[in-house]
């Protein structure tokens, strides 16, 4: 997030009630100063709160430190909590189930198979439809084919 009293383009824009790119603007406008920060992907910008508070005329509020938990009180925490766990209930899958689930597959077997043949004739219908026009084209296109090379005179 933020380091020192820099801000990242996302928390200016938050806090600025501003949208990033007016945040974008602002930087290349040179009204917000800000340290470019190197990444594998390209530089990220963190604005100077100072800044982006005189220009906005905001007030930004402190950070609270984040307090880290040491290992010694999660362990405390682990042994206040109750022993006893609730009973998990067991999922069995009886025999009605099985068989139910068995025809449901069944049912969606025998779907696919007649819609794979409906699929099946109507590829056969359009391949013998598309033939045709081949033939129909080529008997159309045979005429100017067979008239001789100085029939085109009359």
């Amino acid at each position: 997030m933020a380091k020192n009293n820099h801000l990242s383009i996302q928390e200016a824009a938050d806090l600025s009630k501003k949208s990033i790119q007016t945040i974008r603007r602002a930087i290349k406008a040179k009204k917000l100063k800000c340290k470019k920060k190197k990444t594998p992907q390209g530089f990220n910008y963190l604005i100077s709160q100072e800044s982006l508070s005189e220009l906005y005329k905001i007030e930004i509020p402190e950070k609270e430190e984040k307090v880290i938990p040491s290992k010694k009180k999660d362990n405390a925490k682990k042994s206040e909590k109750p022993t006893s766990k609730k009973k998990k209930k067991s999922m069995l899958v009886k025999s009605n189930d099985f068989k139910s689930f068995a025809e449901t597959m069944e049912k969606f077997l025998m779907q696919h198979s007649e819609e794979r043949q409906n699929f099946l004739r109507l590829i056969n219908t359009l391949q013998e439809r598309i033939f045709v026009l081949e033939n129909q084209l080529n008997l159309l296109k045979e005429p100017e084919q067979n008239k001789s090379w100085y029939q085109f005179w009359k």
